[in-house]
């Protein structure tokens, strides 16, 4: 099962100078999308230049989700509107989770944003044998899952759904550490649970909170201990519990605006239709006798009336967390032009009263709209690009950059030219410059709803930082728009993620070999990260016949670019003759995929031979002293400690090649460096 995204994460567009300080926040509905799902969404815009007046805005679907939604002549107040994108206009492929909306008010590119709760088509289950890199927690409280409350002074059962959001299985623990003056009214709060790869498990805790604890919403920190990859790890949550208080000052009931919808969804000039507003209550204790209607200033013979019901409706009672549906009937006027109208809905009476913008859309009369301007000025958009068969660009490797841009409008572009660049960052001035080709390229027309396939070879910098890039796409072209020539000049960025080649070395074993039996016999091994990325969970793994070793794997962890370092092994052979092994260095590179490295050696154990007693007979009895020349112990000593400075000198010869061969490997290093360098 492929968990749910818990992140909503604003991406970088690259917008004109014009739309600084437009922002859209958006509302998807629903809040779990699948493949195949077709999505609505409610989209507010502030800080518009527009003002007060109007202006086309078009919700655009990027990444795998496709199709877009265009309302013309959108009236701005104070520099902010909101946009209703009804379903059936943008849906979701399934491909992967890189789904984003766009919004484009007029000419200028608003934002992008990255939407949660994506649920692609699941991959065939691989899991690898190898625990892979373990980024952020794999254990999460359920999206969406609502806070439990407590009474103060009172005991009560709170419950968090606990998932794993990386496919985790098995026994884990989990406790809990609760606020002052709230108790556990358990001996205590660990649990063990076994999750599956799908499905959540409740971790229920019975609790107490003080009588004298304010209302509020108060921290609740869990500890999951479980094994990941034959290790033990511990991860922390935080949660939170609402607390009903003893003071009345701090319970309130909060009720908003949470959706509503029109029926039908477009409405006629001249039509009856359904208003339903939906308001749920956020606050800590239930809300009663509240009025819900629509502000009066909103309503005009010229535009909406009520029809046949009142324009305020009373809310008996709303408990905490609950919504309700109020309708509302209500009549379109026949003489009004195309376009989306503003209702203002308000809850609650007097200081205490708030109040919500819904939006109708509604198609006018043409006879009573003859001469009105109801053609938008075409867009273009990207609507998708591929950069290989990878899921990024090597830095010094040529790539070919290919899109598919479409005409969104409903009439024909012509003289469009197409500039392609790197887009600049805080590290480099473009990480992609063309290879052998311009950048530009020109296209005579583009019919209405169109596309065209564009493709140019791009070259990354060998020496670029690995991270994502952008490149982007500066649009210039001329349409006829309600009879006029109009010039439009918009900019889309795109995001390439760019690696480093893995130039991960490792020298043959050296040896310090033959050795006779019974004796140890030593070795070493050097490596070196000559790539500019680091490489992840280095570990050696050394094995054989022959032997016996105590340190058959050893964990090294991150090398950095440039870092090198060595590794001395030593053996006990088991038996005479030629013993052979292997050392295994295993690592991930930048990408997260595993790789290995394998080294073999062998050497020599000679056996030892027998020592055959001497004939006491054939011994010449040591003189007692002797008139001239050195006496036997004297060769004696002399024998001896020239044994000693052999074995000193075997240690030094060992270390000056040990030190000669380090050398090598980083001059080598400093070689290829300067190459690239060059």
């Amino acid at each position: 099962m492929t968990a749910l995204m818990m992140t909503i994460c604003l991406i970088a567009a690259a917008l004109p100078a014009a739309a600084a300080g437009m922002t859209a926040k958006f509302e998807v509905s629903p809040s779990s999308i699948s493949a195949g799902d077709s999505i609505s969404a409610q989209v507010s815009i502030s800080g518009a230049r527009v003002g007060t007046g109007t202006s086309d805005v078009t919700v655009q679907g990027l990444g795998s989700f496709g199709g877009s939604y265009t309302e013309s002549d959108v009236a701005f107040t104070d520099g902010s509107a909101t946009v209703n994108v009804p379903t059936g206009n943008i849906s979701y492929s399934g491909k992967d989770t890189d789904a984003y909306l766009q919004v484009v008010v007029g000419a200028e590119t608003v934002t992008s944003q990255s939407i949660s709760g994506i649920r692609p088509i699941p991959e065939e289950d691989d899991t690898p044998s190898q625990p892979t890199v373990i980024a952020g927690n794999l254990f999460g409280i359920v999206e969406d899952t609502a806070v439990p409350v407590i009474d103060a002074g009172k005991t009560a059962q709170i419950t968090y759904p606990i998932e794993s959001s990386k496919r985790v299985s098995g026994d884990v623990q989990i406790s809990a550490q609760l606020p002052e003056q709230i108790y556990f009214t358990t001996a205590t709060s660990t649990q063990s649970m076994r999750f599956s790869r799908s499905g959540a498990q409740d971790y229920t805790l019975e609790v107490s909170a003080d009588s004298a604890l304010e209302s509020g919403t108060y921290p609740i920190t869990l500890q999951v201990v479980y094994k990941y990859g034959g290790e033990a790890r511990t991860e922390t949550l935080t949660t939170y519990v609402r607390v009903n208080g003893t003071s009345g000052e701090e319970q309130k009931g909060d009720l908003t605006v949470s959706g509503y919808t029109v029926s039908p969804k477009n409405v006629a000039a001249g039509q009856n239709f359904k208003l339903n507003v939906t308001v749920r209550n956020d606050g800590n204790i239930a809300s009663n006798e509240t009025i819900v209607g629509i502000s009066g200033s909103s309503l005009s013979t010229e535009a909406f009336t009520m029809n046949g019901t009142l324009d305020s409706m009373p809310l008996a009672s709303l408990a905490p967390g609950k919504s309700a549906t109020l309708s509302f009937s209500l009549c379109s006027n026949e003489k009004m032009a195309s376009g989306n109208y503003i209702l203002d809905i308000v809850v609650g009476e007097g200081e205490a009263a708030s109040t919500s913008k819904v939006f109708i859309p509604v198609t006018g009369n043409p006879e009573e709209q003859e001469g009105a301007k109801t053609e938008s000025v075409p867009q273009l958009i990207i609507e998708n690009y591929t950069y290989g068969e990878g899921s990024s660009v090597v830095g010094g490797e040529q790539f070919t950059l290919s899109a598919v841009i479409r005409n969104t409008g409903k009439a024909a572009v012509q003289n469009v030219k197409i500039t392609i660049s790197s887009a600049p960052d805080e590290d480099t001035g473009g990480a992609f410059s063309p290879a052998n080709s311009s950048n530009t390229f020109y296209i005579e027309s583009i019919p209405a709803g169109g596309t065209i396939s564009e493709s140019i070879d791009l070259l990354p910098k060998s020496d670029a930082k690995p991270k994502s890039y952008g490149v982007n796409f500066d649009f210039s072209y001329e349409a006829i728009v309600n009879d006029e020539l109009v010039t439009k000049d918009i900019t889309q960025t795109i995001a390439i993620p760019l690696v480093q080649p893995d130039r991960f070395e490792v020298t043959d074993p050296v040896m310090y070999g033959p050795v006779m039996e019974g004796s140890s016999l030593d070795g070493y091994v050097t490596f070196v990260n000559k790539g500019k990325s680091t490489i992840f969970n280095l570990s050696m793994k050394l094995e054989g016949e022959g032997f016996t070793t105590a340190e058959s794997e050893i964990y090294i962890g991150n090398v950095e670019s440039g870092s090198s370092d060595g590794y001395d092994f030593s053996l006990n052979p088991i038996q005479a003759g030629t013993i052979s092994g292997t050392i295994t260095f295993t690592y991930e590179d930048a990408n997260g995929e595993t790789k290995e490295l394998v080294k073999t050696f062998e050497s020599e154990v000679m056996a030892m031979e027998p020592v055959e007693p001497m004939d006491p007979d054939m011994i010449d009895p040591m003189p007692v002293e002797t008139e001239a020349g050195m006496p036997v112990w004297g060769w004696i000593a002399i024998a001896a400690g020239g044994v000693v400075i052999l074995i000193v000198a075997v240690v030094v010869v060992r270390k000056i090649v040990r030190r000669k061969k380090q050398a090598a490997m980083d001059a080598e290093d400093d070689y290829d460096d300067d190459t690239t360098g060059a």
